[in-house]
């Protein structure tokens, strides 16, 4: 039945889309990782998550 049902519905060929469709995204992700200067990485690393700049200056001048 699964058989059946795979066979009319073109199934197969949207698997293997998929498939292709994760390789490429993985692979430009991987390509950018491997291409980014350390600098950059660092810089990014320290940067603040959304929200964490305005509840770090609220803490710094509670301190104060």
């Amino acid at each position: 039945m699964l058989q059946e049902l795979a066979g009319s519905t073109a199934a197969p060929g949207w698997a293997i889309a998929s498939m292709l469709f994760f390789l490429g995204a993985w692979l430009a992700i991987a390509v950018a990782t491997w291409r980014a200067r350390p600098e950059s990485m660092s810089e990014r690393a320290r940067m603040p998550l959304e929200g964490e700049a305005d509840a770090s200056a609220t803490t710094a001048a509670r301190e104060s």
